[in-house]
């Protein structure tokens, strides 16, 4: 395949910028807000060592059966000092979930909406390198027209008009999955298609591969294979297994009948993976045998990504209700029905399911019959997904009232709240005793936990 793209290597200078430690030591009710102001990568504190990031978060949700939860001994408590955040990447305001981060030893990698993916140093936030996918020109000129028709109506005083187009018209899609990397290479879909495979740390494309007409989805990297779901504009859509060595299709199914916005779960047991598409259809396919095993259809679009447990599978909808799902039958075991629509992908740990609505409410239901343990609202929609910190006792959950909250699995009691000030759609990533968080303007934040008896508490 011929190599196409710009990778631009960016050697930033980083000046740090001698300011006070904010420290986050947050109560029940506390709602501290992170410095807002505008510019360039900010630090406020003294950075830690290479070896405090040194667990990978490798792709979606950590790894292929997608259950949500972060890597051994990650602390995230209620100490948390803000260390630097990025200016905004996203150049739209479609109201989706975005990018999440992905964490090796070195870098973060994140996507953009304009179609750039971003190499982060971790430590400062400042640009490694960026690569402009075969989308970027695409968004770009949307932008352009969009910001155009922004002009001419606010010339006219067609104020209404003039808030359509900035708002509506010719939105920015570029890249809205969370990369996957192994050793040497990091793997992105764009919204023209295109699956590439780049030098995690140079930006150089290995290989490019056009599978449709859009990926929002994100890789799921599983034993040297590439799952995704690609998108038609029938509508329609299919997933492709791909080989991370050159790109090349060693499998596709049939085609779903729908988009699948869902990314794909494995069951590395049984070979199978499983997607949901727009019409409400959740597949189980044998990526071995190429077959398709069973479907089973929810009232509603499924949006989620399902987390896979040794016999249940679990996935979220658009019909108001969490469905779990018999991996070898593909029978229902129970639904559970919920107050909204759900796109939020579901998180497993310790016999209990956790997952967010529409009707802005978290909720942790039973694993084994459905019965609702706790709920905890938010009071505005959640499209992110829960994040598992098992060694803080914790569950992470981004709300579009622009708040990140950390409450306590047991009971789903609030510890610490953080206001961002702009909706939270991607998933918070914790690693060893770090946060990461990249909220909808494309600013991605990083906190660290500290001991308390460093931390000043802050209301």
């Amino acid at each position: 395949m011929q190599a196409w793209g710009r990778v631009i290597i960016q050697k930033f200078l980083y000046n740090t910028l001698l300011l006070s430690c904010l420290t986050l030591s947050v109560a029940y009710g506390g709602a501290p807000t992170p410095p807002t102001t505008a510019g360039a990568v900010t630090s406020v504190s003294e950075l830690p060592p290479s070896s405090d990031l040194a667990e990978p978060v490798p792709q979606y949700r950590l790894e292929p059966r997608h259950r949500g939860i972060s890597p051994q001994g990650t602390k995230v408590d209620s100490t948390l000092s803000f260390l630097w955040k990025t200016e905004p990447l996203n150049i739209g305001s479609y109201p989706a979930s975005r990018s999440s981060p992905a964490v090796d030893e070195t870098a973060i990698y994140i996507g953009a909406d304009d179609g750039q993916l971003y190499a982060l140093n971790r430590e400062d936030g400042s640009t490694l390198w960026t690569f402009k996918t075969r989308r970027y020109e695409v968004e770009m000129a949307k932008k352009a027209k969009r910001e155009r028709k922004a002009r001419r109506a606010k010339k006219t005083k067609k104020v209404k008009k003039a808030k359509r187009a900035r708002n509506y018209e010719y939105e920015n899609h570029g890249i809205h999955g969370t990369p996957a990397f192994d050793h040497e290479y990091v793997y992105i879909g764009d919204y023209s298609g295109w699956m590439y495979a780049l030098d995690k740390k140079t930006g150089w494309m290995k290989w490019e591969h056009k599978l449709g007409g859009s990926i929002g989805a994100s890789p799921t990297l599983f034993e040297g294979k590439i799952f995704i779901s690609v998108e038609y504009g029938k509508p329609d859509g299919r997933v492709f297994v791909l080989d991370a060595e050159d790109g090349e299709e060693l499998y596709s199914t049939n085609y779903l009948g729908e988009h699948p916005h869902s990314s794909t779960s494995i069951d590395p047991g049984r070979g199978y993976m499983f997607v949901g598409a727009n019409n409400g259809v959740f597949f189980c396919f044998d990526y071995v045998k190429k077959a398709e095993v069973w479907r089973y259809e929810t009232g509603g679009a499924i949006k989620s990504t399902a987390a896979v447990t040794d016999d249940t599978v679990f996935i979220t909808s658009w019909d108001r209700k969490i469905h779990a799902i018999n991996i070898e039958t593909g029978d229902l075991v129970f639904d559970y029905e919920i107050g909204g629509k759900s796109m939020s992908s579901p998180s497993y740990h310790n016999g209990r399911v956790y997952f967010g609505s529409h009707d802005g409410a978290l909720y942790a239901v039973n694993a084994l019959n459905g019965e609702l343990v706790w709920k905890f609202d938010t009071g505005q929609g959640i499209i992110s997904s829960p994040t598992i910190v098992q060694d803080a006792d914790l569950v992470l959950i981004g709300s579009s009232n622009g708040r990140l909250y950390g409450l306590a699995l047991k009971d789903g009691a609030e510890l610490w709240r953080i206001n961002f000030g702009s909706e939270i759609t991607s998933v918070p990533v914790a690693v060893a005793r770090s946060l990461l968080v990249n909220d909808q303007s494309g600013v991605v934040w990083r906190f660290d936990a500290l001991p308390s008896a460093d931390a000043e508490s802050v209301r």
